[in-house]
């Protein structure tokens, strides 16, 4: 996974000589019940929300709050229930950020995942679009996630097929198309989710249904038992 982390950084950066202006970071790891909330800070710290390893990634970036209060005017535009919030980049961003983005100096808005239900997630990918930025610049989308992370599987070494099963559905219906089909999102059930037990309960999909992203290509995928993880990217999204 993590040469491909490299693999990755080298397309993105052969793709055009014009650098980051900043990344977008909807991340499992700040959830919030009824309003997604936007951090405009112009500087994030790490936030030490996964102890007990031994370790701690410390990546702090600088943040970009003229583009956070674009973001949230966009969001509103679409009435969506939006905010400032302070929350400081988690382990579900720092890390792929510091494999992306090692100097640590690119700014980054980190988003919350609204618990009020996916249609919340599809319209936030219709506010990252329809942003009114000001000249050229290029900004990367960063959804952190896994596809399933069921602890009580992890455990037991022994997996539920319906992990195996979703994992190809997901990969076939998005990745695997130039133009993704989004139909079977209704069949990801309450029960599917609770059995696949993702963090971000797979509200990353429907956030790019909304940005409605072309040509997927997965780099990298590590299964083990109850848990999916995938390294992808899609076209760039002219705004």
């Amino acid at each position: 996974m993590l040469g491909k982390f490299v693999a990755l950084r080298q397309e993105l950066f052969s793709r055009s000589s014009e650098v980051f202006s900043a990344v977008i970071a909807f991340t499992p790891g700040w959830q919030t019940r009824n309003i997604t909330l936007v951090d405009p800070a112009p500087e994030h710290c790490s936030s030490r929300d996964f102890s007990g390893f031994g370790h701690h990634y410390q990546y702090d970036p600088p943040g970009d709050p003229r583009l956070a209060h674009k973001l949230i005017a966009s969001a509103r535009g679409l009435g969506m229930a939006v905010a400032e919030g302070i929350h400081g980049v988690d382990h579900a961003v720092s890390v792929p950020l510091f494999f992306l983005f090692p100097d640590g100096t690119t700014p980054v808005v980190p988003v919350s995942q609204s618990l009020s239900g996916v249609r919340q997630a599809t319209l936030l990918g219709e506010s990252v679009r329809k942003l009114e930025l000001p000249g050229r610049q290029r900004i990367l989308l960063l959804l952190s996630g896994v596809w399933s992370q069921n602890p009580m599987e992890m455990a037991r070494g022994r997996e539920d097929p319906l992990v195996p099963f979703w994992s190809e559905k997901i990969r076939k219906n998005i990745l695997d198309r130039d133009v993704p089909d989004w139909s079977f999102l209704p069949e990801l059930t309450r029960e599917v989710l609770d059995r696949l037990d993702p963090p971000g309960r797979l509200r990353e999909l429907h956030l790019l249904k909304g940005l409605d992203v072309r040509r997927g290509r997965l780099w990298a995928r590590e299964r083990i038992a109850g848990l999916v993880q995938v390294l992808a990217s899609f076209d760039p999204v002219v705004l």
